[in-house]
């Protein structure tokens, strides 16, 4: 048998010397450290004693079996985990030197927006999702994001099988995972360049509101790449950008104030994305025509480039807005999201009766906005707000005085008569008092239109009672221009029959250059902002041959997410019988049916759209029960109750 130990001395005398010295021969002839081994027990402690037993009785079988000693195995291990060490110190010198000194790199954080396109553009690269070290995400499709249809499973709810309707109890097992880097190091290409992407998380401590505290995991993405300039990094992070804004232009984002934790960072942390929805054509809101092209006039004089340069100019803020009012359901929230499709912004909604929104909170989300955005400000008049109350005279104040100093001596008196029920009242009208009040008029004028508010972006506050607001809030400067809605005429009730069962259009999409609009057939063009009170404008029909004039553009705004829909089985009762009609015989049928809607204004146009959703497909059916349900609705509206009759 081969003499393992007589090889492991040769190889290694000095690391044995020692472990062999003081050891005792066994009948094999290999030799075993009794009295080290004997001696480290009592240091070690007890704990450590069956871990030794196990190593010495390992000895013995491994001794007398196979001629070997594991003191050399065990040094051998020690010998390799000192290389490995002494390895990783060396690599990480070597590493950090060059990366010092021979690599650029750009950190990202996940607060902001440019984590969120980074991620999305990794998810999508096929050499990442394949790596061996990934973090699964769930994903969900929003409401207008196509989907396959072919894993609908249709549910028959009667014997006969005529009741099928569609079950979608698997929807989220169709929905794949989203695969991103996980934490560590990765390497990729890009346009045959290689970069590093070393992604990691650390626990932060941070303080919250009063004494609340807690941890708070940040996350960072450093992108490094060889060469000690960064800009093969930042095309690769534009592009990144670009691919997430690729059909920005087909839908508008809706945001909303952040958290009242989160708005302390400030900056882009207090807004919060909400809705990502599909553009929406100007030709499906109900209003004026002449007051659709004003409106869209104005708005893109006013956000065309060389308008800032004007205002300035003249010293005036580059400041926009408009109220829109009228009664509910004619349309005021639909132009608001209809103009910021046109013109591609993005729509930043505030509640003024949101209960954690003070005025700083005002103040500091106008002035995180960006260059060019919309701001809603639905409902202004139900914020209640209001100038303070003048300032009682003299003889005013002395009476109120007086009516208190008897009211106290009133309860002093009676105090032995009080009941839970008025202490309970008491209490709960001084915490009344005490409670926040909300935003005031002042505030939000100081947010609107302040020495320090933001500039450049346009402000539309919408109204059911235009007559309650105060005079401050609408005067010249903060109201531009007033678009007044009313409930439907005929002409509209007409337009939204004939919009209703139209045959679907494939969208056309296209890019938007200058500053143009299309509005109920017309294109709308316009060159560089002229001084107030003219303009170039220009008005053709989309169907005519090209128009072309110096310095005018036209931006189609048909560009919408929609796609025809899928053609489905609405159950008995419910066939499309809008299929086979012409446009000339649903013109006629629109005629017919708009003739029945009473011309005093009575019906709004959210009132038509919902009588027509119900009966989407039967515009014949739609004009034989207008009638009955107009009489309804007005019998409704006279007897002032909630509850409808006829739907």
């Amino acid at each position: 048998m081969m003499d393992f130990n007589t090889i492991f001395r040769g190889a290694l005398p000095n690391f044995t010397a020692n472990g062999t010295g003081a050891a005792a021969t066994n009948a094999t002839g290999n030799t075993f450290s009794s009295g080290i081994m004997e001696s480290l027990v009592p240091l070690l402690g007890s704990q450590f004693s069956p871990l030794l037993k196990a190593y010495m009785l390992f000895h013995n079988m491994a001794g007398s079996h196979l001629g070997l000693d594991p003191a050399l195995i065990v040094t051998l291990f020690g010998i390799i985990w000192a290389a490995n060490k002494l390895w990783r110190q060396l690599f990480m010198t070597v590493y950090t030197f060059v990366h010092t000194h021979f690599m650029s790199s750009i950190t990202i954080t996940n607060n902001d927006e440019m984590y969120i396109h980074m991620m999305r553009w990794l998810a999508s690269q096929p050499r990442m999702v394949n790596s061996r070290s990934l973090t699964a995400e769930s994903t969900s499709k929003s409401a207008w994001e196509e989907e396959d249809d072919s894993g609908i499973i249709s549910a028959p709810i009667s014997a006969d099988g005529d009741g099928i309707y569609l079950n979608f109890s698997n929807q989220e097992a169709k929905s794949p995972p989203r695969f991103v880097p996980a934490l560590g190091t990765h390497g990729f290409w890009h346009n045959g360049r290689y970069f590093r992407l070393h992604r990691k998380q650390e626990s932060i401590f941070e303080e919250g509101g009063g004494s609340m505290t807690a941890f708070k995991d940040k996350e960072y993405l450093m992108l490094s790449c060889f060469g000690r300039s960064p800009e093969p990094i930042k095309h690769l992070l534009q592009h990144a950008k670009e691919q997430y804004y690729t059909d920005h232009h087909a839908h508008t984002i809706v945001k909303r104030p952040a958290p009242q934790n989160m708005r302390r960072y400030g900056g882009r942390h207090n807004w919060l994305q909400v809705s990502n929805r599909p553009v929406r054509p100007m030709k499906t809101v109900v209003l004026d025509g002449k007051q659709k092209i004003q409106v869209l006039v104005d708005m893109n004089e006013y956000l065309h480039p060389a308008t800032p340069r004007w205002y300035a100019n003249r010293g005036i803020p580059l400041r926009r807005g408009y109220l829109f009012y009228g009664p509910p359901g004619t349309g005021k929230t639909s132009l608001s999201f209809a103009l910021a499709g046109v013109f591609g912004l993005d729509i930043y909604v505030i509640s003024l009766q949101e209960p954690t929104l003070t005025e700083e909170d005002l103040s500091a989300l106008f002035n995180s906005l960006p260059r060019r955005c919309v701001v809603l400000l639905e409902d202004i008049d139900s914020a209640g707000l209001a100038r303070a109350p003048d300032a009682s005279t003299d003889e005013d104040k002395a009476e109120e005085t007086n009516e208190k100093d008897d009211r106290k001596r009133k309860k002093t008196e009676t105090k032995e008569d009080w009941k839970v029920s008025d202490l309970a009242r008491e209490l709960k009208k001084q915490g009344g008092e005490n409670e926040k009040k909300g935003i005031s008029l002042s505030g939000l004028l100081n947010a609107i239109d302040g020495v320090a508010s933001h500039e450049g972006r346009v402000l539309i506050m919408t109204t059911n009672k235009p007559e309650s607001l105060d005079e401050a809030l609408i005067r010249p400067g903060r109201v531009d221009l007033q678009v007044g809605f009313s409930n439907a005429t005929q002409e509209q009730a007409k337009e939204l029959f004939v919009r209703m069962y139209e045959a679907d259009s494939s969208p056309v999409i296209r890019n938007p250059l200058r500053g143009s609009v299309q509005h109920s057939g017309k294109i709308i063009t316009n060159g560089p902002a002229q001084p107030q009170g003219s303009n170039n404008t220009k008005i053709r029909d989309s169907s005519s041959d090209g128009f072309t004039s110096d310095g005018s553009t036209e931006v189609d705004d048909r560009s919408s997410a929609f796609t025809s829909p899928v053609k489905v089985n609405f159950g008995p009762g419910l066939d499309d019988d809008a299929g086979d009609m012409t446009p000339e015989q649903l013109d006629e049928i629109a005629d017919s049916f708009a003739q029945k809607i009473p011309p005093g204004q009575l019906v709004s146009p959210a009132e038509i759209q919902g009588f027509l959703l119900k009966r989407k497909k039967q515009p014949i059916q739609a004009l034989a029960e207008v009638e009955v349900w107009v009489e309804a609705l007005v019998k409704q509206k006279a007897s002032k109750t909630k509850v409808l009759k006829v739907q």
